[in-house]
Parts: structure tokens; sequence; C-alpha cells
């Protein structure tokens, strides 16, 4: 992996926060806080690379006798139980169309249309369940296990067979499931949703779908050593970027991907900085309402959609570009077209190249900062590497905006009145607040 930062220093808010003169005192004390866990008790996901081989083999077999007996495999989840799974399904099967032993779906919305359609599309006695909650109660996903456990009841088939769970150890829902008799997978208790695509949580989802999860994961040991150094450390390099940019105004952060097959990194991206960076009080408890929007994008589409924007609107965004170095399929244009022979032997590699360096030219000429990652292909090694980069580019971010990046209250807060409407005990005076909330909505009739 690679980052390329040539075009930040010329851009204005960058020529007197060179990103040559960084301290290496102050990246040692940023390393130290995290990898010596002296910022959170929820850094558990700096040891998930190291998962012991009795831990990998158990996961292998279990994902081989799932292939062996089921055509389908649906996980139940939502945010981070889901959208890392979602990435690595996408990187390795949706955008190349390569043929997985078994289809896979990932479920993280309950939306009817398209979850009782989708159930009433497939032989569920062929088809595997993963739930996946970390507290065990997250409404939208416990909903859903609901009404597939009665489905497979109605329908008199074996839910020990067709259902596992992956949980935290002593929850309800761990309770619930050994009582059951399910197979279960244990997420640990210091690591959050959004930083656990590298335990069970998309590990075995990974397997089941004939992902080299060794690989994902020895790539990630790889950015992890990197991360702890004090010269060349990519992480905080990129971190310390967007930290300038954000002290001086550029509050949305652009992440656009030049490959199909990473269009979903941007959506896990997203969830990574919106919830660690967004926050109303830093660690000392002082408001600070901090954070980075972040926007997701796709190269060369959007280039189409948004960068009419990107190039004339507000000058208050960073650019993250995030670009292959070799594709695994490429294809060359005839001289067919008449009228437009400049593309005449031209590859769609070569043409996708040359729109990546007009597009990051013509915005450093309008003064917009950006930079760019660089991976050598798309495999198991280097995903890992890019997960475990923007998770530690994430937690170095944290600490330079000195925040707890590893909490999410304002997510918390409409959770809790979701419980409430349902009527779950202690929660009255949210429930009264959301009943006279609903009574002083007004409606504009025509």
């Amino acid at each position: 992996m690679e980052i390329e930062i040539s075009n930040i220093n010329s851009c204005s808010i960058f020529r007197h926060n060179k990103v040559g003169s960084i301290k290496k005192t102050d990246i040692k004390m940023c390393v130290s806080n995290i990898f010596n866990k002296n910022c959170s008790d929820m850094l558990g996901w700096l040891d998930l690379p190291d998962i012991d081989s009795e831990q990998i083999e158990d996961i292998l077999q279990f994902a081989k006798s799932i292939k062996k007996r089921f055509k389908n495999f649906v996980v139940l989840g939502i945010g981070g139980s889901a959208l890392g799974v979602k990435m690595l399904k996408y990187a390795f099967f949706d955008s190349i169309n390569k043929k997985e032993k078994i289809k896979t779906f990932v479920l993280d919305n309950i939306d009817g249309d398209y979850f009782v359609s989708l159930l009433n599309s497939l032989d569920l006695k062929k088809t595997a369940f993963n739930i996946i909650t970390k507290s065990g109660t997250t409404c939208e996903t416990i909903t859903q296990m609901s009404i597939v456990l009665n489905l497979l009841k109605k329908k008199k088939i074996s839910v020990q067979k067709n259902l596992f769970v992956t949980t935290s150890k002593g929850n309800s829902l761990y309770d619930y499931a050994n009582n059951l008799g399910l197979k279960t997978f244990i997420i640990p208790q210091d690591v959050g949703g959004r930083f656990s695509v590298l335990s069970p949580v998309g590990l075995v989802p990974a397997s089941i779908m004939g992902i080299d999860i060794v690989q994902l994961l020895n790539g990630a040991k790889n950015i992890r050593e990197n991360a702890k150094s004090s010269s060349s450390n990519l992480a905080y390099i990129s971190a310390h970027i967007c930290s300038v940019a954000l002290n001086n105004g550029l509050t949305n952060i652009v992440f656009m991907p030049y490959s199909q097959r990473l269009k979903l990194v941007s959506e896990y991206f997203a969830q990574l900085w919106a919830e660690s960076l967004g926050k109303r009080y830093n660690r000392q408890g002082r408001e600070v309402f901090t954070g980075q929007t972040p926007i997701k994008a796709l190269g060369v589409t959007d280039q189409h959609s948004q960068l009419q924007l990107y190039s004339e609107g507000r000058n208050d965004k960073l650019f993250v570009f995030l670009k292959v170095k070799s594709s695994s399929f490429d294809i060359t244009a005839s001289d067919n077209i008449p009228f437009m022979l400049e593309i005449k032997n031209i590859s769609l590699s070569k043409l996708l190249n040359n729109e990546f360096d007009s597009t990051r030219l013509s915005l450093a000429k309008l003064d917009r900062p950006s930079f760019a990652v660089f991976l050598d292909s798309v495999d198991e090694f280097n995903m890992g590497e890019l997960i475990f980069y923007l998770q530690t580019m994430t937690a170095f971010m944290g600490e330079m905006l000195n925040i707890n990046a590893y909490d999410q209250n304002g997510v918390e807060q409409s959770k809790l009145y979701t419980k409430a409407s349902l009527g779950f005990e202690g929660l009255e005076k949210q429930k009264n607040e959301l009943e006279k909330f609903r009574k002083n909505q007004k409606f504009l009739q025509f």
C-alpha cells in the first residue's frame, strides 16, 4: 500500500502546515496512546489479526460444512454487523461476477418489500442464517431473527441446523442461542461493531463465501506494523492531512475509489469516520461538536454526477482517492468508431488512469486538496491492509481531535426512543417524549 500526497502542499491551507513537517514526538505519543491502549478500553480490534490457529480452524471447518449443506447464506445484521461483510462480498463477487459456491445475501434493513420478498424467493430448507449483533438486543436484527425462526418452525425446518449466531458472551441472545443449541461465535467485548470486520463478524461470512481469511489477517498485520512506526506511518500521515483540513474549514471528506470492486469501501469508511469522529464532547467534557462528514463517491461514475459541485461549489472538502495499480481484467477499444478515432487502441485501464489523474489535477488547479491511496491489486492480503489502514487512520484522527472515537451516544439516543416506542420497561420518559413529538407534528395538505 502507498499514499501519494504530491498536490497537498501546493494547496493554500497546507502551505503553512506542510505534511512533511510532522514531528516524530507527536507520532510517538499518538502511537503510544493507541497501541498501549491508554486512550480507551475498546481497542481490542488491534489484536484481531492475531486470532489463534484454533479459532481459524473452527471457522474454516464450520464454513466448509455450511457450503456443503446449503445453497443460500443470509446474514442478518445492521451497521458494523453488516457493512464489512457487504464490502468483502462486493469486492470479491458482485462486482466481477465470480461464481460463488454458495449464494450470499446481507439483509441490513427492515424494509418489508425487500426482506419478505427475498425470504419468499429462497428455499429455506437450503438456506443458512447468521444472526449478527454484538449487544444481542439490536431491535432490527432480533426482529428479523424472530420472523425467520417463525418461518422455519412453520415449515418444520431445523433451527439448530439452519441458524447460527455471532454475538458477545453473556448477553440475552447468547443465552437464548445456547438454550436452543445453536452454534455461536463470540465477538470480543472490547471490539466495537464498526471495528469488528476482522473478528468472527466478518471472518465467518468471508470464509463461507470462499474468501481467504488468513491472507486478510496477514494484510492487517502488515499495516499494523507500519502503524506502529514513527516514520512512513501511512495511517498517521493520512489522519494528519485530515486533521489539518478540518482545522482549516474542510468539514467534508469525499472518499472516491477508482475501482468498481472497491465501491462499498466508501460505505465502510463512511461509518468508521462518521460514528467514530462525530462527537459533541471532547475527553474533558467540553462541547466541541467536531467531526468531518464523509461523502461517498465512485470514480469515474461520479465525475458525471458530483464533480461539478466539487469543482465550483463550496471549498469545504478534502478528497481521498483510492486506486488499484493492477486490475484483474482489461480490454482494448478497436478502430470501428469513425467519429472518435482518438479512442483507437486505448484500453479501459489506461482510460481509467487518465481520468483519475485528470480529475486530481483539475481539483488541484482549483485549490481543492486531495491525496491518493494505492493498492497493488484487489486480493485478500491487500483488502486486509486497506481495512486496518482505515481503522488506524480513524483511531489516529480521534487522538488528534481529543475525543473518544469508540462510543456513539448520538446513535444510542435514537435506539432508546425506538425501544421506548415498543414498550421496553424503564423508558417511560422517552415514550412520552416520542408521543408528544408525534402529536406536535404539522402536515401541509394539498
